[in-house]
């Protein structure tokens, strides 16, 4: 069995992120949606691989967030590690805060 999932990063008014199939001529595929802004942030603090994610969850402060995001990279013991969990927190956490902020937190 094979369960498909679409993942909005962000929110929108359209009509879309409510549909959970595709129907093309005979062919219909059914689909999980997540909506990242109302998923909760703690779930995304507790796992290293959705760190990045965090600033795009359920909060009305993503500055906060992403300050507490930092703070979770910085106690990842490799380095290595921490640097690419910082790095691939980047590009989502631009899309709705300034660069300038990300910069700063992320470093």
């Amino acid at each position: 069995m094979v369960r498909q999932f679409v993942i909005y990063l962000q929110p929108t008014a359209s009509e879309l992120v409510q549909r959970s199939s595709f129907v093309l001529e005979e062919t219909r595929h059914n689909f999980g949606v997540i909506r990242l802004w109302e998923q909760p942030t703690d779930l995304f603090l507790q796992f290293p691989g959705l760190l990045p994610f965090a600033t795009l969850s359920q909060t009305s402060d993503r500055t906060q967030v992403l300050q507490q995001v930092a703070q979770v990279i910085e106690r990842i013991p490799n380095k290595e590690t921490q640097q690419n969990v910082a790095a691939s927190a980047f590009i989502p956490a631009g899309l709705l805060l300034d660069k300038s902020i990300v910069q700063r937190l992320l470093r």
